[in-house]
């Protein structure tokens, strides 16, 4: 059984995450305070404030990992699929606000804590690389290509995301975009028993 999991996963943690960002703006008024008055090196109140930020970051994401690794324990899922996206934090276009809490969130150190939790209760932890699965519609069977930076490609496919959290497909269908992407991660990623076309919910009852 098989939990697959792209940048939807960390939604969890962004969520959290807003909690620390009047942190970042106690530390941009210092600094501007600083430049006013041509000081260099780091403030005991800035390195209060970082080291503060960090341990609450830290404490989200073990909580994350360790939630996720019990529950899929709990319903007996043995393979965990994160879907990984090397230049999500470049690229990302959420709005101004939800922009600057999602940059802010170490997705390494996550996918770190993630495998070796999974190494330590014998489940197993696949990277898959994700472009386009978003896009793609997964149940119009669309075949999903490989992003590449060298030699970049406009694609079309089947259906298209109306708005965030929603997809559309070919015979208009509207499904939960993060299932689509989710479900498409799972086809990169070669998972036995998950083929273009299938039904979300097969998928969810079966794999």
């Amino acid at each position: 059984m098989y939990q697959i999991l792209g940048h939807r996963l960390f939604w969890t943690v962004e969520n959290s995450n807003q909690s620390t960002s009047g942190t970042t703006k106690k530390i941009r008024l210092l600094q501007s305070i600083k430049d006013k008055q041509g000081i260099k090196d780091l403030t005991k109140k800035q390195v209060s404030i970082i080291v503060n930020r960090n341990n609450k970051v830290r404490d989200y994401l073990n909580k994350a990992a360790r939630y996720l690794i019990n529950w899929c324990s709990e319903n007996k899922i043995s393979t965990i699929v994160v879907g990984v996206n090397h230049r999500i934090k470049q690229s990302i276009n959420l709005g101004k606000k939800t922009n600057q809490n999602f940059v802010q969130i170490p997705h390494h150190s996550l996918r770190l804590k993630l495998k070796t939790i999974c190494d330590r209760y014998g489940l197993t932890y696949i990277e898959q690389e994700e472009s386009y699965t978003s896009k793609a519609s997964f149940l119009d069977g669309d075949r999903i290509p490989v992003y590449n930076a060298d030699s970049p490609t406009t694609y079309s496919f089947s259906g298209k995301r109306v708005k965030r959290g929603l997809y559309r497909t070919k015979q208009n269908k509207l499904i939960n975009a993060d299932s689509n992407g989710a479900a498409n991660i799972g086809i990169k990623s070669n998972l036995m028993g998950v083929y273009p076309g299938q039904t979300l919910r097969h998928l969810w009852l079966c794999h």
